[in-house]
């Protein structure tokens, strides 16, 4: 992955985002209310066998949010760095399973997407089922001028009808 330049994140973004000292793809703010957010970005090569970054976003310490348009803009400002300096790469995002809120977190990250001003610019494919009997939620985002995304599409296609759970049949 190219680094992300944080002078251009910054010019954009309205809470100010810093990069951890030893991971280099990892970028942290503080919002108005004082919670953490962690932004991650790791090789992931087991849903997109071709490779993709998986994108994560994590509360460390699990704390309250209120409702805040500045947590959205600073991390689509995040999210507009990375396909500035990688631009056909592919963006991965899985909504967190520990606490069983993930389909209220996918839910409010296409809801962003879909008010996203730039959206025209990018493709984001999503998919849903149980894997072990627990719900996941999974996004792909690439550039729409992506000259990989067919095989990238296919891929994730072919890896979600693997990895989800079959249909439960009713009888």
């Amino acid at each position: 992955m190219n680094t992300l330049r944080l002078e251009n994140i910054n010019l954009h973004a309205p809470y100010k985002v810093m990069q951890d000292p030893v991971r280099h793809n990892n970028f942290y703010f503080v919002s108005d209310s004082g919670v953490r957010f962690d932004i991650d970005f790791t090789i992931n090569e087991a849903i997109i066998p071709s490779g993709a970054y998986e994108f994560g976003i994590t509360n460390r310490h699990h704390e309250r949010s209120p409702h805040d348009s500045k947590l959205r803009l600073t991390i689509f400002a995040i999210i507009e760095e990375f396909f500035d300096v990688n631009g056909d790469d592919t963006m991965l995002y899985l909504a967190e399973t520990g606490d069983r809120k993930q389909a209220f977190r996918n839910r409010l990250f296409v809801r962003w997407f879909n008010i996203y001003e730039r959206r025209e610019l990018f493709i984001m494919k999503t998919a849903e089922g149980k894997m072990d009997g627990i719900m996941n939620f999974i996004a792909i985002i690439s550039k729409r001028d992506n000259p990989n995304l067919p095989q990238v599409i296919e891929e994730f296609n072919e890896t979600i009808s693997f990895l989800f759970d079959p249909p439960e049949k009713s009888t």
